[in-house]
């Protein structure tokens, strides 16, 4: 029977054939390409069990023709395939009249309807503002999360809540939450909504000031907030430059803004309110941190003897622990090492590349856990840099978009932690704070410039072998150290996956560790269209390096700390601050550079550590 109706199947063929062939006007034999064209190409007869025999095909059942479920499911032969399909083959097929349009809708590059077809790249808004990766909560934190929602991909412009305008994105810039992308409307010559980019007109080149303000002369004499300055021959003056090494060079004239101790953030004055000094604005030229002519020459350029370790804070203010900063209880005083700490030393002189992961028991005891009080939950990273002084990222207090604006009533904040999710008794201290201070040229609205806070603690914490301050670099150690390739450590709870999930897996049980290499401020540069300034560095590894890993954004506010085999001291040179995604390819973490701020930190300590 069955060889039967192959049989009959075969004649049937060959007559379709013969007949096709012979209706040619007076051609008999075709020419051997056009014959065999034909006989790969597959027919449909609209009746009879022919059709039932051969195997469907997509392009004649549904494109050319209007079909069914079940005819695309017998092209198909796929349940998930034919799913798949068939949602966008409904939106779709009202453009049949322009087989291209049509084609284009399918492939998801032009919109129709409210756009949840849209599977394109575009990734800008209606105004040109840059989309923010839908993972990344920086600037804004999503509300769709992309495990639910899994064509949220990349920063692409997507309608996951049937916006009436059409697919969009939130966006790179704090001040716009979300807005509409313009996206080819499927065969029209029109967009969903018209591109109007924001013109900005160029900012006017102004002439920049020398070694941040050391040799201004001029007669500015208001601060960035409009204070009026007070003269430097004022009692109030001379309380503030009490102690402060000043450059006999600098001279000190009537009320006008100077730099006279060599502050990186500039010049400044004295004001009647706390903390009775601040900055006043000027254009400044970039500067490197090398003197004169010498090179930083790394650890590998030349042998250097161990000196004598200088304090930079006043204790009476700063209170205690810098003189003992950076050697922890368990490890350097012991002479012990702790696990991964070699590959910080081999990135220094050239070595190979081994895994980090799981922080040991007091290997980071300057480490610190922001905690909100209500709801209950991990808030940021933080260091203790004395026992009295915590550093953290200004972000972590406050920033508008997203509503954060928090007081010293809002959050406590735990030391010596190592497990996340418990009380660690004996080990861990829980502070109160009585004073927050942010930078007063932080700028979250640009580019997070200066995103530096200091936190007092409203007691003075106890050191252990789990709780010891970190140290504050030198120019020196930044010298030595801060050069592209060598590695730093950052620490943190944070999820160790760029991922909205909550299972077990992203969430660690201990604190974990990653040492990542600084990057050349050139590549920094590059890889975002975010103004990169002097006052960040970044950290992380190339695309092409085997090895990956970065900061993810729950670990922000964290120290990214150095250890200079010189002394054996460890260095907090930077703060977790920013980045576009976590561990993506061609973007790096950015931190605060640390040591461009120290002066100003000196400054505030000063005053409201009395």
């Amino acid at each position: 029977m069955a060889h039967n109706k192959t049989s009959v199947l075969r004649g049937l063929l060959f007559s379709s054939l013969l007949h096709l062939t012979l209706s040619h006007a007076g051609v008999v034999f075709l020419e051997k390409g056009e014959a065999l064209s034909l006989l790969k190409r597959p027919r449909r007869a609209n009746k009879g069990f022919l059709e039932e025999m051969l195997k469907g095909n997509l392009e004649r059942e549904c494109l050319e023709e209007i079909c069914s479920y079940e005819e695309a499911f017998e092209a198909l032969e796929s349940t998930v395939q034919t799913e798949a399909f068939w949602s966008k083959y409904q939106v779709c097929q009202g453009l049949r009249k322009s087989r291209t349009a049509l084609d284009a809708c399918l492939e998801g590059d032009c919109s129709v309807g409210l756009g949840q077809n849209y599977q394109g790249a575009i990734s800008h808004t209606k105004s040109g503002i840059e989309c923010q990766v839908w993972t990344s909560k920086y600037p804004h934190i999503p509300k769709f999360n992309a495990t639910i929602y899994p064509n949220l991909i990349e920063n692409y412009c997507r309608n996951p809540d049937n916006n009436s305008e059409g697919p969009w994105c939130y966006t790179r810039d704090p001040t716009v939450e979300r807005e509409e992308c313009p996206i080819p409307v499927c065969g029209e010559e029109r967009t969903t909504v018209e591109f109007t980019p924001r013109v900005t007109p160029p900012a006017p080149v102004e002439p920049c000031e020398q070694q941040k303000g050391m040799l201004y002369t001029g007669t500015l004499s208001v601060t960035v907030s409009g204070a009026k300055c007070l003269p430097w021959n004022s009692e109030k003056a001379k309380e503030v430059l009490h102690g402060k090494h000043i450059d006999p060079e600098v001279k000190l004239l009537e009320n006008y803004c100077r730099n006279p101790d060599g502050d990186e953030e500039g010049v400044w004055c004295v004001t009647d309110e706390l903390p009775n000094f601040e900055y006043c604005h000027l254009h400044y030229c970039d500067s490197s941190l090398e003197d004169g002519n010498e090179q930083s020459e790394g650890i590998s350029g030349r042998t250097v003897l161990p000196q004598e370790f200088k304090t930079f804070f006043d204790d009476k203010t700063f209170g205690s622990g810098e003189a003992d900063c950076g050697t922890r209880p368990l490890f350097e005083k012991k002479k012990v090492t702790d696990k991964s700490e070699k590959e910080l030393l081999e990135s220094y002189i050239g070595g190979r590349v081994v895994h980090g992961d799981d922080a040991e028991i007091g290997s980071s005891p300057w480490w610190v856990m922001l905690y909100k009080k209500s709801p209950q939950e991990l808030l940021c990273g933080a260091s203790l840099i004395s026992d009295s002084w915590i550093l953290t990222a200004a972000h972590c207090l406050y920033y508008p978009p997203w509503d954060k604006n928090l007081t010293t009533n809002d959050i406590l904040v735990r030391i010596g932690k190592h497990i996340r999710a418990k009380y660690e008794k004996n080990k861990e201290k829980i502070a109160l704070l009585d004073k927050i201070i942010l930078h007063p040229k932080y700028n979250w609205k640009d580019n997070m410039d200066r995103d530096i806070a200091l936190m007092h603690l409203k007691r003075p914490i106890i050191f252990s072998d789990y709780i010891h301050p970190v140290c504050l670099p030198t120019k020196e150690v930044v010298q030595r150290l801060m050069l592209a390739g060598y590695k730093g450590r950052v620490t943190g709870w944070g999820n160790l996956k760029e991922t909205w999930a909550t299972s077990p897996s992203n969430l660690p049980t201990v604190l974990q560790q990653l040492n990542v290499p600084i990057v050349d401020q050139d590549t920094c540069k590059a890889s975002t269209k975010v103004k990169v300034t002097d006052n960040m560095f970044c950290a992380g590894y190339s695309p092409e390096d085997s090895k990956r890993g970065d900061a993810c954004e729950g670990d922000s506010g964290g120290p990214f700390v150095m250890k200079n085999p010189d002394d054996n001291r460890w260095y907090q040179v930077g703060i977790v601050s920013w980045g576009e995604g976590c561990d993506r390819d061609g973007k790096y973490g950015f931190y605060t550079h640390v040591f461009r701020l120290k002066k100003w930190m000196r400054k505030a300590i000063e005053k409201y550590g009395r």
